[in-house]
C-alpha cells in the first residue's frame, strides 16, 4: 500500500471511529440532563458563574466558607464548558454534556492517530480504537462487580462519562496517547515542535485532571525504559524539561498549596499513602523487572515493548487495589481507565504477528467476525446512551426546588446542603453554602471534620455547635423519602425542634439559630479558637467561641460583600476586642482600617480573625488577590505561555521545527 493510499485509509478509519463513537452518544449534544447522583451539575457551576477567575486571583465564595477559585476543581472542563456556552448560546448545563460528548469521541480517536502514526498500520490502529470503543476490557480482569463474560460488552466509558463523574478524567485519558506520540518523537527526533506539542499536551492534560500528570509520568517512565538508553540520562532531563515547562504554563492551578489540599484530602479520604503502600510499590517493581526481561527477549521493537510496560503499569494501580487491597496512588481503582486504552493498544499489536501468519481466507473470517460483533454493540450501546441520556426535569427536581428556594428566602444565608442538592444547588443559584465542594481537594480540613459533625452525629448538639461556629443560618435536612440522592444526613430527624422554614417532598430546612446573622463578630481574644481540633471530641474551644458569639454583652459586626473578592465589617467601638469573620482563612486577603494596613490571621477553625483597635466605630475593608505565591505563579503561567509562543515562531522561521 503506497502512502497516498495509507493516508486515505487512516482518514476514512478516524471517520469510521467519529461516526461510531458520535452514533452512540450523539444525545449529549442536545439533551441537558444528567442524574442527581453525579457532579454534572457541580462542575457547570464553576463554567457558570467563573466570570474571568480562569486568567486572573478570584474568591469563590459559595462553597465551604468560601475557597479560592484555583481549589474549586481543574479548570479544564468547566473552561470549555464557557467556551461551550457562549458560542452555542445554550443552557451551562447543555455545554456541560457537549463537552462530555466531544472528549467520549476524542479518546478513540486520539488512540488511532497515536497508534497509527507510532505502528504505521492503519488498519490495526482502527481496531484497538474500535475494541476500546465498544468493550470494557477490564471487566474480564478486575470487574467493578460480580465477574460475568458479559462484562466484556459493558458500556462502561458511556456509563462513567454520562451518569458518574468521570469526564474530566476522560479528557485527560483523551490527551494521553497524543502525549506518548510527542514524547516518543521528542525523544527521538528532537526537534523544537515535538518539544512544544508535548509540553501543551501534558499542560490541557493537568488542567482537565489529577490524572493527567500522574498518567503522564506512567507513560514517560515506559518510554525512557524503551528509547535510547544508552542515552539515559539525556533523555530524563529532557523529559524532565518538558514536563517543568507544562508545569510552568498550568501553575496557578497546580500550586503547591492544591497539591498539598489534593494529598491531605486523599489521607482523609483513607485513599492516601500508608504502610501498605511501600508493599504495594515493592510488588509493582518485582512485576515491573520480571515484565521487562520477559519483553527484551519477547521483540526488539521498542514499540511493542512500550505497549506491553504501560499496559502492565496501568493494570498495576486497580489490580493491587482490587486484590490485595492496597494502594500507593489516590482513587486506585478509577485507573480502569488507563487501563482499558494500554490494554487494547497491548493486545491488538502483540497479536499481530500471528494474525498475519494466518491464511487470508481465516483473516478474513476475523474480519467479518469484528465487524459482526461491533455492529450488534454500536446498537446495543446506542440504546443505552439513549436512556441514561434521556431528558429530564431538572427545574422538578428537589435539588433545584430547595436551592432556588433558599436564595430567594434566604438572601446571603450561608445553608448547610446535603449530598445532592450541595453539588447541584450552586448551578441553580448563588446560595452560599457551608460545604459543596469537592472532597477530593478540600481547602480547610477542620471544615471538612465539622461536616462530618453536622451529618453523622445523631442529636443536635454538636451539629449546632459546628454550624454556628461556621456562620451557617440554616440547615437542609432530607428524610429517608426526600429524592436526595445520598442521603447523607444521618438521624435526619435531630433537627426536628427547630424552626422549620420549608419543607416538601420530605425536605426540610430548619432555622439555625443565632444572635446575629452577620458573618463577622466582635469577641474576646481569648475565645478565638487557637488549636484546630483533632477530633469531634476535641469541641472545648469551638464551645467557647461559639459562647462568645452568644454573648448579649458583647456588642455586634456588621458585615458585606462588595463583590467576591471584596467584603466591608462595620466594627463598633469595641477595645480591644478581636473581630472573628466566619470566611475561610487565605493569605491572599489583606485588611485595612483607617488607612493603615490590618493584620489577618487564621484561627483554628480555618477562619479569618483580626484586631482593628480602633479608638471608635470604624470600618475595616478586606480585599482579596491571590497572595504574592499566586501572582507569581500567574505570572510564571503567562510568561512561560509567551515564551513557547515565541519560542515555536523561532524555531519555525528558523527551520528548526
Amino acid at each position: 500500500m503506497g502512502v497516498a493510499a495509507k493516508w486515505m485509509a487512516g482518514a476514512f478509519y478516524a471517520l469510521v471511529l467519529l461516526w461510531v463513537n458520535f452514533h452512540v452518544g450523539r444525545d449529549f449534544f442536545r439533551n441537558a440532563s444528567a442524574p442527581a447522583n453525579s457532579m454534572h451539575g457541580f462542575w457547570s457551576a464553576i463554567a457558570k458563574w467563573a466570570d474571568g477567575a480562569w486568567f486572573h486571583a478570584a474568591w469563590w465564595p459559595y462553597w465551604d466558607c468560601g475557597i479560592p477559585f484555583e481549589l474549586t476543581y481543574a479548570p479544564g472542563v468547566p473552561f470549555l464548558t464557557a467556551v461551550v456556552e457562549w458560542a452555542r448560546h445554550v443552557p451551562t448545563l447543555l455545554a456541560f454534556n457537549t463537552v462530555s460528548g466531544i472528549v467520549y469521541c476524542a479518546a478513540p480517536l486520539t488512540l488511532f492517530v497515536m497508534a497509527w502514526w507510532m505502528m504505521r498500520s492503519p488498519g490495526y490502529a482502527f481496531v484497538a480504537a474500535l475494541f476500546y470503543s465498544l468493550t470494557s476490557a477490564t471487566q474480564l480482569i478486575a470487574p467493578d462487580a460480580q465477574f460475568a463474560w458479559r462484562g466484556f460488552w459493558d458500556a462502561r466509558r458511556i456509563y462513567l462519562t454520562a451518569v458518574w463523574d468521570d469526564t474530566p478524567h476522560l479528557a485527560a485519558l483523551a490527551l494521553i496517547p497524543l502525549i506518548i506520540l510527542f514524547l516518543s518523537l521528542s525523544i527521538r527526533k528532537r526537534r523544537v515542535g515535538y518539544y512544544a506539542a508535548a509540553a501543551v499536551c501534558i499542560a490541557l492534560a493537568a488542567l482537565c485532571s489529577a490524572f493527567g500528570p500522574t498518567d503522564t509520568a506512567m507513560a514517560a517512565l515506559c518510554l525512557l525504559f524503551v528509547l535510547e538508553r544508552e542515552r539515559l540520562a539525556f533523555n530524563i532531563a529532557l523529559v524532565a524539561g518538558i514536563g517543568v515547562y507544562a508545569w510552568a504554563m498550568t501553575a496557578p492551578f497546580l500550586s503547591p498549596g492544591v497539591i498539598a489540599a489534593i494529598g491531605q484530602s486523599s489521607d482523609r479520604d483513607g485513599t492516601g499513602w500508608s504502610d501498605g503502600s511501600y508493599t504495594a510499590v515493592a510488588l509493582v517493581v518485582l512485576g515491573w523487572a520480571i515484565v521487562w526481561q520477559l519483553v527484551r527477549r519477547w521483540t526488539p521493537d521498542w514499540r511493542l515493548r512500550f505497549f506491553a510496560l504501560f499496559a502492565y503499569l496501568t493494570a498495576s494501580v486497580p489490580m493491587v487495589a482490587e486484590f490485595l487491597n492496597r494502594q500507593f496512588l489516590p482513587q486506585p481503582t478509577r485507573y480502569k481507565l488507563e487501563m482499558e486504552l494500554a490494554l487494547v493498544m497491548f493486545a491488538v499489536f502483540a497479536l499481530r504477528p500471528w494474525v498475519e501468519k494466518m491464511p487470508r481466507s481465516i483473516r478474513v473470517g476475523l474480519v467479518l467476525v469484528v465487524l459482526g460483533f461491533a455492529g450488534e454493540q454500536i446498537t446495543n450501546d446506542r440504546r443505552f446512551a439513549k436512556n441514561v441520556l434521556a431528558p429530564a426535569n431538572l427545574a422538578g427536581s428537589i435539588e433545584s426546588r430547595a436551592s432556588v428556594w433558599a436564595e430567594r428566602n434566604l438572601p446571603g444565608v450561608r445553608v448547610s446542603m446535603p449530598g445532592s442538592i450541595a453539588q447541584w444547588s450552586t448551578l441553580y443559584s448563588r446560595v452560599p453554602q457551608f460545604t459543596g465542594g469537592s472532597w477530593s481537594m478540600a481547602y480547610n480540613h477542620v471544615q471538612q471534620i465539622a461536616n462530618d459533625g453536622v451529618q453523622g452525629v445523631d442529636d443536635s448538639r454538636e451539629p449546632l455547635l459546628w454550624l454556628k461556629a461556621y456562620g451557617v443560618g440554616a440547615v437542609c435536612v432530607a428524610g429517608p423519602k426526600s429524592p436526595e440522592f445520598w442521603k447523607t444526613m444521618h438521624y435526619p430527624q435531630k433537627f426536628e425542634g427547630l424552626r422549620v422554614l420549608w419543607r416538601e417532598d420530605d425536605t426540610t430546612i430548619f432555622e439555625v439559630p443565632r444572635r446575629s446573622s452577620s458573618l463577622a463578630h466582635v469577641v474576646p481574644v481569648g475565645a478565638i479558637v487557637r488549636a484546630a481540633p483533632r477530633d469531634h471530641a476535641d469541641l472545648g474551644q469551638v464551645a467557647r467561641y461559639v459562647a462568645a458569639l452568644e454573648d448579649a454583652a458583647l456588642p455586634l459586626a456588621a458585615f458585606r460583600w462588595e463583590g467576591n473578592n471584596r467584603f466591608v465589617v462595620g466594627v463598633p467601638a469595641g477595645g480591644m476586642h478581636a473581630v472573628s469573620v466566619q470566611v475561610s482563612w487565605h493569605p491572599g486577603w489583606h485588611a485595612r482600617v483607617e488607612g493603615r494596613k490590618l493584620a489577618v490571621g487564621k484561627d483554628g477553625l480555618g477562619l479569618m480573625w483580626m484586631r482593628p483597635e480602633c479608638a471608635g466605630a470604624c470600618e475595616v475593608r478586606v480585599e482579596y488577590d491571590g497572595g504574592w505565591a499566586l501572582r507569581l505563579l500567574r505570572w510564571l503561567s503567562f510568561g512561560a505561555i509567551a515564551g513557547l509562543v515565541v519560542g515555536v515562531l523561532w524555531a519555525w522561521w528558523g527551520g528548526f521545527l
